[in-house]
């Protein structure tokens, strides 16, 4: 038999989750494009031209995007998460952005937003969460080579969206099996 004192609570974290992946996407796609931005060849010329100050505004404004989704949706592992997130986002930003650059920040913001945000307490919810991360970040990818704006766009919006929706399949899936 169910808990509606359970239900409620479960109801409830998920409403803060989302409000947390909602506002923390205001910070995210300020610092995804200035990032995007950064690549951009000047006007008239075509040699690849990497602007520090727009990175550097990027990284000055990616903690926020950690900082909003840890604390609203109250993790209370937030600062240490944060900390990590900071970290991953650093490091598979590097290597996934060896392909694209934009596609290592989207992955980077991913993971980055997976760790941080607090889990329901339902099982396989980390795993699920990296694995939407891997479909986004692999969806991005074949967006960036085919129809390049697109995928631009899509990889600031869609990865704390399939965050999100990887968490309501995960206690879609919990409440069904049991």
């Amino acid at each position: 038999m169910r808990d509606p004192r359970r239900d409620d609570a479960n109801t409830a974290s998920r409403r803060r989750n989302w409000l947390a992946l909602t506002v923390a996407l205001v910070p995210l796609c300020f610092s995804y494009f200035a990032y995007a931005a950064a690549f951009i060849p000047p006007e008239g010329t075509t040699d690849p031209v990497l602007r520090p100050e727009l990175v550097g505004l990027a990284a000055a404004i990616a903690p926020f995007v950690f900082v909003a989704v840890g604390f609203l949706s109250r993790n209370a592992r937030a600062p240490k998460r944060v900390l990590g997130a900071m970290g991953l986002l650093v490091a598979i930003g590097l290597a996934v952005g060896l392909l694209a650059p934009v596609l290592g920040i989207a992955a980077g913001f991913g993971v980055g937003i997976a760790m941080t945000l607090n889990e329901p307490g339902v099982p396989n919810v980390l795993r699920n969460r990296l694995l939407a991360v891997a479909f986004i970040t692999a969806y991005v990818f074949a967006l960036l080579v085919f129809i390049t704006p697109a995928g631009v766009l899509s990889g600031a919006l869609l990865p704390p969206m399939f965050v999100g929706l990887a968490d309501e399949y995960s206690v879609w899936r919990a409440a069904r099996d049991g």
